[in-house]
């Protein structure tokens, strides 16, 4: 067994605020040029993730708390624990933080493939 300390910073980029994030170890495939990052968000109460375009593939899921996301121009929808929103390369994103947030983002050059486990939202508060 191996132990580390995760690094954690303040995220301020994109005029982000009240925002920690715990970065976790790349994965990359020994076979591929893909590479996955995955990190933990946590998000105070009316803090913000500004708006930003997706460097690649992005799934943020909420673990703990509600938020509000949007992608492009589009309305904000309510994003609540157990829930997450996938962003495709190069979309445009941001996150509200109603209550404090705790979320997992997983960036990937690879696919994310959800299976039958993951039921699609009709749409906001549903």
């Amino acid at each position: 067994m191996r132990l580390y300390e995760l690094p954690r910073r303040e995220i301020d980029r994109f005029a982000s605020t009240g925002v920690v994030m715990d970065f976790l170890p790349d994965v990359v495939a020994a076979d591929a040029d893909e590479a996955t990052s995955v990190h933990v968000a946590h998000l105070a109460a009316g803090g913000a993730l500004g708006r930003h375009p997706a460097t690649r593939r992005q799934v943020f899921a909420v673990l703990s708390g509600g938020a509000r996301v949007a992608a492009g121009d589009d309305a904000p929808v309510d994003l609540v624990a157990g829930r997450c929103a996938v962003w495709e390369p190069g979309e445009t994103h941001q996150t509200w933080a109603d209550t404090d947030v705790v979320a997992v983002i997983v960036e990937t050059d690879g696919e994310v493939t959800l299976t039958r486990h993951h039921r699609p939202v009709l749409g906001p508060g549903s």
